[in-house]
C-alpha cells in the first residue's frame, strides 16, 4: 500500500504501482527523502499529522514521521500562525534532539523539507498509551497510579534539568513500552526552553490542552517546572476516576481542582490525596516547584501490602507485559501491620495505660476516670493526620490493651498508688512494658486473622 500524504485526504490508503491518490487525486510519493516509506496514517494534531513509516535504509525498522501541513491556517492572523507553526515544529526536533540521550524520550532521527511539508522523523515506540490503556484495562488503582508517578517523575526530572518544559502532559502523550513496560513521553511539539517568551494568543497556536494545562500558560503564556506538576496531576486524576479533565474545564473552569475528591469511586491513601493536592493547586506558586519534591514525598508514603490470586503466566509471555497483569489483578491488605502504625500503636496503647492508671490512681472513681481517659485518648488520636481506619484501629487496640492493664493493676495493688511507694512506681513501669508487648501481640494477631481473610475468603 502506498499513503497518500495530503493531510485533508479521507481516504489515504491506495494500492502499490499507483501514481495519483483514488481519493482525492494528490501525486502519490513512494519514499520520502528516498528513504521513509509512510505505512498508514497514526494521529492528527492542531498542525500537525502524524504516521507509521519504514526506514529502508535500516532494514525496514520502524518509525514516526510527523508532517507539518502549514496551509491549514487562514484569517487575519495567518502569516503569523504560519510563522508560529514552524517555530513550534523546529523546536520539536531541536528538543528531541537535545534530549536524546534518556531512553524514555523518542530519538530524532531526520528533519527536512519535501514539497510544501516539513517533516520530522523519530524513533517509533511500541505500545500504548495511557488514554488507550485506560479504556482498555479500566481506571488506574492507587498501586498503578504510584508506580506512574515514580516512573514519569524520573523523565520530567531530566528534562527540566535540561531547563525544557513539556506543557502538554496528559493520558494520550505518554506510552507504555511494550518491550520493558516503561513510560515513554512523547509529542515535544509545544515545549520550551524556561528562558524562552512564547505568545500564546496568536490563532491557531493555543498551547496545551485544555482541562490539563495550567491558569497561568493558557492565560499568560507563562510556564515553569510547577506547570508540568499541575498538568502531572490532572493525568493522575484522569487515570484514577476516567473522567476528561476537559469536560469538568469547560463546566466549571480551574474550580473544580479543589473538590476533585467529589469524583473518586476507590478509596486511596491520606497521604497519596495530600500529594495530589499540592500538584492540583491553581496557584502555581503554592503547587510543587519540581518533580524531584514530588518524588521525596512519594517515597515516603507507607507500602501497600497486596496479594497476587493464583493466575499462572504462560513462560513464554514477555517479561515487559507482566507488571501490567501484576496490577489488574492486584487485591489489597488494609495497612494495619506497618511499622509507622505499629509504632503509633504502641506508644498509644502505652501512654494511655500510664494516663489510665494515674487517673485511676487519683480520681478513684473507675467510671468518671474512664470517661475522661477516653475523651483524652480520642483526642490524641484524631488529630494525628491518619486515616479515619487507622485512628479506629489505634483507639480499639488501645481499648483492649488498657482493659488488661488496669486489671491485672487493680488486681495486684489493693493500696492507693501514693501509699505504695516504690513497689507500686515499679508495678506502673512493668505495666506499662507490658502495654507495649500486648499491642505488638494484638496486632500480631490481627494480621494473621486479616490475611486468613483476604485468602480464603
Amino acid at each position: 500500500m502506498v499513503c497518500c500524504l495530503n493531510p485533508n485526504c479521507e481516504n489515504p490508503q491506495n494500492p502499490e504501482g499507483t501514481d495519483l491518490c483514488l481519493s482525492c487525486g494528490t501525486e502519490l510519493v513512494s519514499l520520502l527523502r528516498s528513504r521513509y516509506r509512510i505505512i498508514a496514517p497514526l494521529g492528527r494534531g492542531g498542525f500537525a499529522r502524524t504516521y507509521i513509516a519504514e526506514d529502508i535504509d535500516k532494514l525496514n525498522e520502524r518509525c514516526v514521521v510527523k508532517q507539518l501541513f502549514l496551509n491549514q491556517f487562514y484569517g487575519n492572523h495567518g502569516s503569523q500562525a504560519h510563522k508560529k507553526a514552524t517555530e513550534l515544529f523546529e523546536r520539536e526536533a531541536q528538543r528531541l534532539k537535545e534530549l536524546a540521550e534518556h531512553i524514555q524520550i523518542p530519538n530524532l532521527y531526520a528533519y527536512f523539507k519535501e514539497g510544501e511539508y516539513l517533516y520530522l522523523v523519530q524513533q517509533f515506540i511500541e505500545g500504548q498509551n495511557l488514554l488507550q490503556e485506560l479504556k482498555q484495562q479500566g481506571i488506574f488503582d492507587e498501586a498503578k497510579i504510584r508506580d506512574f508517578l515514580n516512573d514519569l517523575l524520573s523523565v520530567l526530572i531530566a528534562i527540566h534539568q535540561q531547563q525544557v518544559i513539556h506543557r502538554d502532559i496528559k493520558p494520550e502523550n505518554i506510552i507504555r513500552r511494550h518491550s520493558d513496560g516503561r513510560l515513554v513521553l512523547i509529542d515535544f511539539g509545544v515545549a520550551k526552553q524556561k528562558t524562552e517568551s512564547i505568545n500564546t494568543t496568536l490563532a491557531g497556536t493555543i498551547i496545551g490542552s485544555l482541562g490539563y494545562a495550567p491558569i497561568e500558560q493558557m492565560q499568560l503564556g507563562k510556564v515553569f517546572p510547577s506547570s508540568d506538576m499541575y498538568s502531572l496531576g490532572i493525568t493522575c486524576f484522569h487515570l484514577l476516576t476516567d473522567i476528561s479533565p476537559s469536560s469538568l474545564w469547560m463546566k466549571q473552569g480551574y474550580g473544580w481542582t479543589s473538590i476533585w475528591r467529589q469524583h473518586l469511586t476507590q478509596t486511596i491513601n491520606q497521604e497519596l490525596e495530600m500529594i495530589l493536592d499540592k500538584l492540583l493547586q491553581e496557584n502555581h506558586e503554592k503547587r510543587y516547584q519540581s518533580a524531584q519534591a514530588v518524588l521525596q514525598d512519594l517515597n515516603n508514603l507507607p507500602p501497600i501490602k497486596y496479594i497476587l490470586p493464583p493466575t499462572a503466566i504462560p513462560a513464554t509471555q514477555s517479561s515487559g507485559l507482566q507488571p501490567q497483569i501484576q496490577h489488574k489483578s492486584t487485591q489489597y491488605l488494609p495497612q494495619f501491620f506497618n511499622t509507622k502504625l505499629l509504632s503509633g500503636s504502641i506508644i498509644a496503647s502505652s501512654g494511655s495505660s500510664f494516663l489510665a492508671i494515674a487517673l485511676i490512681s487519683f480520681l478513684g472513681t473507675t467510671w468518671i476516670s474512664s470517661g475522661l481517659w477516653l475523651l483524652i485518648l480520642g483526642g490524641l488520636v484524631f488529630i494525628q493526620s491518619r486515616s479515619l481506619l487507622e485512628k479506629t484501629y489505634l483507639i480499639v487496640i488501645a481499648i483492649i490493651v488498657n482493659l488488661l492493664v488496669v486489671f491485672i493493676f487493680r488486681t495486684l495493688l489493693t493500696n492507693n498508688l501514693l501509699q505504695s511507694g516504690a513497689n507500686g512506681l515499679l508495678l506502673v513501669g512493668l505495666l506499662v512494658i507490658l502495654a507495649g508487648l500486648l499491642t505488638v501481640i494484638i496486632a500480631g494477631v490481627s494480621e494473621i486473622i486479616n490475611k486468613l481473610i483476604y485468602k480464603y475468603f
